[in-house]
């Protein structure tokens, strides 16, 4: 399994982040801490208003990744500056990251805002995310880096190899549930992912990956460390799986946040009609992988099962959906 995903979160003080950035960026700013998985991130005020966020990057975090994400956000800015996304806020040296204790640091501007779980879900939201989503996948379909070598957990193109992970599930009626997804997958969509053309794509707009401003619009799409290269259709279908509904029609509210994508970015008929596919293995992984982890992270179980009952719920209500229909 992903090291990364297997390596405690560093734990650098309140102390010892403002050193830093005092040190590193001439800036003195008033840190607090911001939930993480696996990294650690602070958000920082100066006296004078200004927001960043300081990332310390997790110890088995390659420098590679970490400077395919700085190079993926400094062509977001350079295509459109007023893309809903961070910018890499360079050093006194210049520099977009620097090693402390054996971890990657760096920081970034801060989005404004409330995050996605934090507001109501309406309809305004909905197509305000799948409007703001579609100009960001276009520039990053422009950007012409390669990720770097290795294989993530989170990429759904690869979602089969989660099955060992089926052995954390303890009850029965929702491995059986988690069985159907995964050999739904494999059976539908598989064989149309292998050959279809990739891009650039966040991969993880979740309900904490996404801010929204006063007027229930999208003002930011923040974390970039899931970013794969993968069909298009991936990358609506992770965001599509965190709008499903626990009623008869849980695709309702998911499919106005893909029509509004793919008003500006459409979709062909074969990727829309595998998203139901697509949606149920994202949930199925969210349960997977996020089981395993809190296993190994007892301490922090409660920030990394912070989506796994609505993914629970909405897998239910997917397969009921599909047996009454």
């Amino acid at each position: 399994m992903n090291s990364v995903l297997q390596t405690a979160a560093p734990d650098f003080s309140l102390d010892e982040c403002e050193a830093l950035v005092c040190e590193w960026y001439g800036i003195a700013a008033t840190a607090r801490p911001l939930t993480s998985e696996r990294d650690q991130n602070f958000h920082l005020r100066t006296s004078g208003g200004a927001e960043f966020v300081f990332k310390v990057a997790n110890a088995s975090e390659c420098e590679e990744v970490i400077a395919f994400q700085n190079a993926v956000m400094c062509h977001l800015e350079a295509s459109d500056s007023t893309l809903p996304a961070p910018h890499v806020v360079p050093t006194r040296n210049g520099l977009f990251n620097f090693m402390k204790r054996g971890h990657i640091c760096r920081m970034l501007t801060f989005r404004t805002g409330r995050l996605m779980h934090q507001v109501e879900r309406t309809s305004l939201l909905r197509r305000s995310l799948g409007q703001a989503h579609a100009r960001l996948s276009r520039a990053l379909a422009s950007f012409r880096g390669e990720a770097p070598p290795g294989e993530l957990l989170w990429d759904l193109k690869r979602a089969q190899q989660l099955r060992p992970l089926l052995k954390h599930i303890n009850a029965s009626e929702r491995k059986v549930l988690l069985k159907a997804a995964l050999d739904r997958f494999e059976a539908e969509a598989l064989p149309w992912l292998a050959q279809a053309s990739a891009q650039v794509i966040h991969n993880d707009l979740n309900p904490h990956n996404v801010v929204i401003d006063d007027g229930g619009v999208v003002s930011g799409v923040i974390d970039f460390g899931d970013m794969v290269s993968a069909p298009l259709v991936c990358d609506v279908a992770v965001a599509a799986a965190y709008h499903v509904r626990h009623d008869q029609e849980p695709l309702v509210d998911a499919m106005e946040y893909v029509d509004a994508f793919c008003a500006e970015r459409p979709l062909l008929e074969e990727e829309i009609s595998l998203l139901p596919t697509l949606i149920a293995m994202r949930l199925a992984m969210t349960v997977l992988i996020t089981n395993w982890r809190a296993e190994l992270y007892p301490e922090n179980k409660v920030y990394i099962l912070r989506n796994e009952p609505n993914a629970w719920r909405g897998l239910a209500a997917i397969a009921e959906a599909e047996r009454l229909t």
